[in-house]
């Protein structure tokens, strides 16, 4: 323990001098609220990062070039193409060149993100660098799940992926022990999953991780290892939403659509519904597209709920696909086709897993 937090304290002494006068702490917000479900940490942090490589320091060019690929970069982030390639040609020989003269674990962990080089992910995990401990872990776990994996192999990678999320936890950072908590609760290394999780949860909560957040309140709101308390529940979800988090958001729209340990709220419930479509839930996405169908708390709009339902569906939310091919049938929020409704019903068993109509659409093609 002592030798892990040792190099991480050693990754942060070096990243101020490649500062050279910049804050380091803002970056290591950055790298930490980019996963961690708060648009309005990432936002902050990321301003002051962009202030920063504004100012010619190097490590903050090098971070704001690397996370602008981002889809949902943050504003400060979405600078022209040749202000990127200049910190581009500013930092990125130089950030690497820190990394192989020193071995900085950190250094590595975002060479590894520029150049989506997994072997260099895992050494950053292996020099102690959290994110990179919690990003590894996360990659053997998707692994695990891969088609064609062996079962022995899945369970060598979630084991891998769990003593990941672990090591990270026991540093004290937040996204090891949420995602530590998401292990347990799919009860993936546990028998006494749902306690440890919830505890893996509380302890991510206490530094203000939004997921975390989110996820006590599901855990009141099911009874999962508490008591269920649906008033406990809509405020955790409420503290989740306050922050910036969609699902949290989403939770509480919820919570105040049915009148679940709060005052049913139909108007409030869009309005959170909305927040939430709009920070990227694709569930509240559709609910806030029927909340405009039906004129359920907020003025009816059928073509915007039209909008709304395409732009989950084209991620691939089987409801959207549904309420689609329900509007094309129609002939409301867009013009009648009967053709456009067919093939988004189908789309929609598609996506359901029906093999059928995944051969109906590929002959389409």
């Amino acid at each position: 323990m002592k030798r892990l937090a040792e190099c991480v304290f050693a990754g942060a002494a070096l990243f101020a001098a490649a500062a050279h006068g910049g804050s380091v702490d803002s970056v290591v917000r950055l790298l930490d609220a980019r996963v961690a479900g708060s648009a309005r940490s990432h936002a902050e942090a990321a301003a002051e990062v962009a202030a920063d490589a504004a100012r010619g320091k190097c490590l903050q060019q090098y971070v704001v070039m690397l996370f602008a690929r981002d889809e949902n970069a943050p504003a400060a982030f979405r600078l022209d193409a040749q202000t990127l390639a200049d910190y581009r040609a500013a930092s990125a020989s130089r950030i690497r060149a820190l990394a192989e003269r020193t071995n900085n674990p950190l250094a590595w962990y975002l060479v590894a993100l520029d150049a989506g080089d997994t072997n260099l992910l895992k050494r950053a995990s292996d020099g102690g660098n959290v994110q990179a401990m919690n990003a590894w872990g996360t990659l053997c776990v998707e692994r695990a799940s891969s088609r064609g994996v062996s079962a022995n192999a899945a369970e060598r990678l979630l084991a891998e992926g769990t003593a990941c999320f672990k090591r990270a936890a026991e540093l004290g950072d937040a996204n090891g022990n949420y995602n530590l908590g998401a292990c347990l609760s799919r009860g993936a290394a546990s028998a006494d999953a749902d306690g440890k999780a919830f505890a893996c949860f509380r302890k991510a909560a206490e530094k203000g991780h939004t997921e975390a957040i989110n996820a006590i309140g599901s855990f009141f709101r099911e009874g999962r290892s508490v008591p269920r308390d649906l008033a406990a529940a809509a405020k955790w979800f409420k503290k989740s939403a306050d922050c910036g988090n969609a699902y949290g958001a989403f939770n509480y729209a919820l919570a105040l659509r049915r009148g679940e340990g709060v005052e049913k709220d139909p108007k409030a419930a869009a309005e959170w519904f909305r927040r939430a479509a709009d920070g990227g839930c694709e569930e509240a996405e559709v609910a806030y597209a029927v909340a405009l169908f039906k004129g359920d708390g907020v003025d009816a709009n059928a073509a915007e709920a039209f909008r709304r339902f395409r732009i989950a569906a084209e991620k691939g939310n089987a409801a959207a696909m549904d309420n689609l091919a329900a509007c094309y049938a129609r002939g409301q929020g867009a013009a009648a086709d009967e053709r456009l409704s067919l093939e988004w019903k189908m789309r929609a068993r598609a996506a359901r897993g029906d093999r059928a109509a995944q051969t109906w659409l590929d002959r389409l093609k």
